[in-house]
């Protein structure tokens, strides 16, 4: 095995060159470098999008339900008039689904906005139809696409503020007042571009491995991650490695990467969300029912344990209402860094981000006042 590095190269590494270091911990010399990746091209279902409209799902309501949401909303009585049309709010067998116009999601104050949006995301069927955008990016997002300042303004009008964030709703209705093809594609590059990071070992000639290997050495990879580490300790100069290459088979063949369609002649396809990523992140062959919160929360009392004193590698993060509900869950890897898939649709890939950006996005979930709590449980057998 060949092990291309700097060190190899220049004799040296300089911190500089790898990163931002993070703090000390069993997790050995690590360096993360923040980067931001987006849907390729051939990914993105634009007409598709544009056609199915909006289509927000309330299961198991009544209309009676809906109407009292809308009211507890505040927003102005003609817009509810108008989302309470039966041609907008229709009866299925399982509960109640909302197919708003344009003209309303344009026209709905701010304030009424972020209610709905919160009523909304309580629900898991609606987590594909809202996205998260961090403010700090709206210009890498939007500026240099196709007439930018068009687009970026038609995208606030459908978003609420929170914290760092906009939340954003409506897709099918900027896609439908884009004019051009290249425009509904930068568009959508903009919307599925996220931030992550990634992460890097530095391992010195000659250094004891035996702790680093006791960390990152679990599940079916265990005897490998030892050689790699041992394996680089002998080179010359020792060297760098990327952490993906330590992660099990199922996590590392998915980093940085957007969920591609399934093939319907296969059956009905898994819901890959949050909590699929992390029950399954050791498994050698995924359990594809692990979106289904049944399944995984008998997982969780008949396979593991709380984490007993700090998280460490493969502990799963639970991010929990004060009420105890259950809103998002990720895999703890090091410092506050976490493994992550932050919803079920292709516009989220599979990443690594830090915990008090998780911590923020999904505090949008609670109410104002409350603080989403974070448990660590980890598998018994590890």
């Amino acid at each position: 095995m060949k092990w291309y590095d700097r060190a190899e190269m220049s004799g040296t590494v300089t911190t500089t060159t790898l990163g931002h270091p993070l703090r000390p911990g069993p997790w050995g010399e690590v360096y993360s470098t923040p980067f931001t990746i987006a849907a390729p091209e051939e990914l993105l279902p634009m007409r598709k999008l544009e056609e199915n409209g909006t289509r927000w799902i309330f299961p198991n309501a009544h209309y009676s339900d809906v109407v009292r949401l809308l009211e507890s909303t505040g927003m102005p009585a003609n817009l509810q008039a108008e989302l309470m049309a039966p041609e907008t709010l229709v009866q299925t067998a399982s509960g109640m689904e909302m197919l708003p116009s344009s003209k309303t999601l344009l026209a709905l104050p701010v304030g009424p906005r972020k209610k709905l949006y919160q009523a909304l995301l309580q629900y898991p069927e609606n987590r594909g139809q809202i996205t998260f955008i961090h403010k700090d990016t709206l210009g890498d997002r939007f500026g240099a696409s196709h007439n930018g300042e068009h687009t970026l303004m038609l995208f606030k009008q459908l978003c609420c503020e929170h914290g760092d964030y906009l939340v954003f709703s409506g897709l099918s209705v900027v896609l439908a007042q884009l004019p051009t093809y290249e425009e509904k594609r930068d568009f959508m590059r903009g919307l599925t571009c996220q931030r992550t990071l990634t992460m890097w070992f530095r391992v010195k000639q000659g250094m004891d491995i035996n702790a680093l290997a006791n960390y990152w050495g679990k599940g079916i990879k265990g005897t490998d991650v030892r050689t790699i580490f041992e394996s680089i300790a002998d080179a010359p100069n020792g060297g760098t490695l990327g952490v993906i290459n330590v992660l099990p088979p199922l996590p590392s063949s998915q980093m940085f990467v957007y969920p591609t369609p399934d093939n319907p002649l296969n059956g009905p396809a898994p819901v890959r969300d949050c909590h699929w990523t992390s029950f399954n992140f050791f498994q050698d062959v995924p359990d594809q029912q692990m979106s289904d919160p049944a399944h995984f929360m008998q997982k969780l009392k008949e396979d593991y344990i709380p984490a007993a004193g700090d998280p460490r590698y493969g502990d799963i993060a639970l991010f929990s209402k004060p009420s105890g509900n259950i809103v998002h869950s990720a895999v703890y890897l090091a410092d506050d860094i976490l493994y992550t898939k932050n919803g079920a649709t292709f516009t989220y890939p599979w990443m690594l981000e830090t915990l008090p950006d998780l911590l923020k996005q999904y505090s949008f979930q609670v109410e104002p006042g409350e603080k989403l709590v974070v448990s660590y449980f980890r598998l018994k057998n590890m």
